[in-house]
């Protein structure tokens, strides 16, 4: 029997991670000085983080019908599956690259930080700082699949829940059971701390390698997930002291004929905002697994599209009336939507805006909503056109906190839109009877829905690692 028991497409010759099995194959390069392990977090497979289809089952996301312009038999069928809220879009041999790449690069970091101490070369302080970009990244991937494979942390049923593996070890050959929701979020403070401690202030060589304030903005981020929000607010705190910049997006211009006009197909209208690690607002960088995410490849459902205005940068600079070839198929006309067109978008992984956005959210809930519309008023200083810009005070809202909160919030959405948030921001405020929401899809003639709080929002854990596990509680 096969006792790949997280069934992780690993191939140790790529990175050099044969340490942990205690042989030295033949051909293969094991790391043994700080450098070797530095380049591991240089490696093609680090650099990625993600998993864009999650997004397709949102209430931002619409795919159209019919020819031409077709959205939705485009998607690959699990992107369909997706789409319509079948919890098991991965048949058995198919990848589900979220879990398969998640796990790679939890066992790339797992082999740094079970080894780096014991490496040639470098100062001590050295070794220090890559075990803790491994610690961030390791805590980064657990935060992802317990959030697509369990249920929201709950603290009153977290202990229970049945949440994901914890893998801390570099060997593919353990076993490993399925931890409790609470484990898994206790193993991602322990890690995100135990980072904050030793990453270096600056990020070395590219945002791609992780910085203090990276450790920072997980805590805000993971603590912020688990409802705790006087330590969300004071980690994003943190995290924008040492990072706080944000860029005025009225800089930026649509790029046409776009950057492949030779390529039949290639996207009309692309922006010259720079991708992950030349952006200003990037903590710490990452690249969709697929290099456009879901660009071109999904509409703005109406919804989202009324809470956007042409006076939002966000709007005019990702999403477009229509797409080529020419001439170009117009969603908006037929659909009053926009095709979502951006891609590699920067903010995937850890940055600013979402720091500001965090805060806020934490102040208004506390009562402090004047305090969370500054925060909200530097944000859309940034996004919006100077001609059209307002600061936001209470009266605003009617001097109404509960406004102020709700406004944050579709702010975030704004902001975060195809970044990967939004379906944890549904099962997150689904806790919430003030913000439950139910979502449609409709396909081929067949209406879905998605209830508040539903098992359909978890995805079935991968069937390839989990018929070598039977012992596995699948969900439901």
């Amino acid at each position: 029997m096969k006792k790949l028991h997280l069934y992780i497409i690993f191939i140790i010759a790529l990175s050099g991670c044969d340490k942990f099995l205690d042989i030295k194959p033949k051909d293969k390069f094991i790391p043994i000085t700080v450098t070797d392990f530095e380049n591991m977090l240089n490696s093609g497979t680090m650099v990625n983080f993600g998993d864009q289809y999650w997004d397709l089952m949102s209430d931002d996301a619409f795919l159209p019908e019919g020819q031409p312009g077709n959205l939705y038999t485009k998607q690959q069928p699990y992107g369909r599956l997706i789409y319509t809220f079948n919890t098991s879009p991965y048949d058995q041999g198919g990848n589900d690259f979220l879990w398969s790449e998640g796990y790679k690069r939890i066992f790339y970091c797992n082999t740094i930080i079970n080894n780096i101490m014991e490496a040639t070369e470098g100062t001590d302080a050295n070794r220090r700082s890559v075990r803790a970009e491994a610690y961030l990244g390791r805590a980064m991937e657990h935060l992802q699949l317990v959030n697509v494979y369990a249920h929201h942390y709950d603290e009153a049923t977290a202990a229970t829940a049945p949440g994901i593996p914890i893998a801390l070890i570099a060997d593919i050959n353990a076993k490993f059971v399925r931890n409790s929701v609470k484990e898994v979020y206790e193993q991602i403070l322990s890690d995100a701390h135990a980072a904050v401690a030793d990453l270096p202030v600056k990020n070395k060589l590219t945002k791609f390698r992780a910085s203090k304030a990276g450790g920072y903005a997980l805590l805000a981020r993971t603590y912020l997930f688990m409802g705790d929000y006087v330590n969300a607010r004071k980690n994003a705190d943190l995290a924008l002291s040492l990072q706080g910049e944000l860029k005025d997006m009225n800089t930026y211009n649509v790029i046409i004929p776009g950057p492949f006009p030779n390529i039949p197909g290639a996207p009309l209208g692309w922006t010259n905002i720079p991708d992950a690690q030349l952006n200003p607002e990037t903590i710490v960088a990452r690249h969709f697994l697929r290099p456009f995410g879901l660009g071109m490849d999904v509409c703005a459902s109406p919804e989202l599209t009324a809470l956007f205005t042409n006076d939002d940068k966000r709007w005019t600079l990702y999403f477009a009336d229509g797409w080529p070839p020419a001439p170009p198929f117009n969603y908006m006309s037929r659909y009053g939507v926009k095709i979502f067109l951006r891609g590699d978008y920067y903010s995937n992984y850890l940055n600013v805006p979402e720091m500001y956005l965090v805060r806020a959210e934490c102040l208004a809930r506390e009562g402090k909503a004047a305090d969370a519309l500054a925060d909200i008023n530097k944000l859309r200083l940034n996004r919006i056109t100077p001609a059209a810009y307002k600061a936001f005070t209470l009266a605003d809202f009617g001097n109404n906190n509960e406004n102020v909160l709700r406004f944050v919030l579709e702010e975030r959405r704004r902001e975060l839109v195809f970044t990967g948030m939004r379906v944890i921001d549904l099962k997150r405020l689904n806790k919430e009877a003030r913000f439950r929401k139910t979502i449609k899809h409709t396909a081929e003639g067949v209406d879905y829905e998605l209830l508040p709080g539903s098992d359909k929002y978890l995805r079935q854990l991968w069937p390839n690692a989990t018929v070598f596990n039977p012992d596995w509680p699948l969900n439901p």
